[in-house]
């Protein structure tokens, strides 16, 4: 009725008592003629068409469309703080493992000190002393003094002999630390990219970030991250069956596509892109797989190219940055390593430009502003 929630019955004129009883009638009529205009509103339906948008088809189907949309909302939200949380844990883990490797790795770095000092204990065997604990000699490039800390209880051979044990076991952890740290750094960089794609699904919009969602819960569950209670079998898709991508238009009309997680990002890779598009990603940054879709024969052009790059530098984990590293390259020049996780792809053949993923923000508010109204 056009009138404030919170308004006061002692302020109300006569044309403001109109406006409720006017709206009244109109109520009764539709109750005695049952003619309704079922509709969704920002804050939830009508039946009698107000501010709603779209007008529904039925009663029926609004109150299907209505409860549905709240039931994947719901189930949207416990979904995503699941997974959010238990890729919050295990990247804190692995980064805990990392940082202790990498303890190890600089404790390593004095094996070659070890080594230097044996040798050069061994050069001046008749310089040491019986129950000697430290002895200082000439160091063999600078001729700097040095000095050695020894066992009193043995000679200096046996000295020696110590400082080439302990350059063998450092050098023995290192050998033994650095494969283990390489495979905890790629299992990051993997959980970082999932990561990545559940920080560009925060929100439920429509079935779709559902449906991207469940996607992502399911690789997790492939991968073993995740238990599946109900022991789903994986769906494989053919190129006839591709997901549904963030699809965006240039200003000048040519397509972006964008995968929405690494799922996603594999079928836009390697199923839907074909010879003619543009291939991008953020350059050493986590983020989604964005293919700029071209016509046989057709160069993209400097502005599209920069608009993708735009596009792919929001859809990554630096999309707070004013400006982002992103690569382009031809989809065949784009591989799986034998045995990656999901999503995981090297390439070559690559060029470099910068993306402002503000700028892909402003089209985007405008976009969600445009389909609201």
């Amino acid at each position: 009725a056009g009138l404030a929630p919170n308004q006061v019955t002692d302020s109300l004129t006569a044309d403001d008592w109109h406006q409720p009883y006017g709206h009244w009638q109109h109520w009764l009529q539709c109750l005695e003629k049952n003619d309704f205009q079922p509709g969704r509103t920002e804050s939830g339906y009508t039946v009698l068409g107000w501010t709603a948008v779209p007008v529904a088809g039925s009663i029926q189907q609004l109150l299907e469309d209505y409860y549905s949309t709240q039931l994947n909302r719901q189930t949207f939200s416990q979904l995503h703080h699941q997974l959010t949380q238990k890729i919050k844990n295990l990247t804190g883990k692995l980064r805990q493992k990392a940082a202790k490797f990498y303890q190890r790795l600089e404790d390593s770095d004095q094996a070659e000190g070890y080594r230097v000092e044996a040798d050069l204990l061994m050069a001046y065997l008749h310089e040491w002393q019986p129950g000697m604990s430290s002895i200082q000699l000439k160091a063999f490039e600078s001729g700097e003094p040095v000095t050695l800390s020894l066992n009193p209880e043995k000679n200096a051979v046996q000295n020696a002999q110590a400082f080439y044990k302990r350059h063998q076991k450092l050098k023995r952890t290192r050998d033994a630390v650095m494969p283990l740290l390489e495979e905890v750094e790629t299992e990051l960089h993997y959980l970082e990219q999932v990561e990545a794609a559940l920080l560009q699904t925060a929100q439920y919009r429509t079935v779709d970030d559902l449906m991207a969602l469940e996607e992502i819960r399911d690789e997790l569950i492939q991968q073993g991250y995740v238990r599946d209670p109900y022991q789903r079998q994986s769906k494989s898709r053919g190129r006839a069956d591709l997901p549904n991508f963030h699809k965006f238009q240039t200003p000048s009309g040519t397509d972006v596509w964008v995968g929405r997680n690494n799922s996603q990002n594999e079928a836009l890779s390697f199923k839907a892109a074909n010879d003619y598009d543009l291939w991008l990603h953020t350059q050493e940054i986590p983020g989604s797989h964005v293919l700029l879709r071209l016509e046989p024969g057709v160069n993209a052009s400097d502005d599209d190219l920069a608009w993708a790059a735009n596009i792919a530098a929001w859809f990554s984990r630096a999309r707070q940055s004013e400006q982002v590293p992103v690569v382009y390259t031809k989809p065949k020049h784009v591989y799986k390593p034998k045995g990656a996780r999901p999503g995981m792809v090297i390439y070559k053949h690559e060029q470099v430009l910068w993306g402002q993923p503000q700028k892909a923000k402003a089209y985007l508010d405008t976009q969600a502003t445009h389909d609201k109204a």
